[in-house]
């Protein structure tokens, strides 16, 4: 199993010069940045619909490291 976070990064809608980066852990079957990537669009999709206050800038893939594993 690969654990990688998405990074979103986004800015709040009200105050745009307000951004943040919104982290979520993903585990993936044999995964890469790549799959990730490959696999983000619906997520970082659904992500905007449950935060509506905020527009998504951009976003990337980042490996967990072993330390951050829970």
């Amino acid at each position: 199993m690969t654990h990688m976070e998405l990074i979103v990064v986004a800015c709040l809608m009200a105050a745009p010069e307000t951004c943040k980066e919104h982290r979520l852990r993903l585990t993936l079957e044999g995964g890469d940045a790549g799959q990730c990537m490959y696999s983000s669009p619906p997520r970082v999709a659904r992500w905007q619909v449950m935060h509506r206050n905020w527009k998504v800038e951009r976003w990337y893939c980042a490996m967990v490291s072993e330390d951050e594993i829970i």
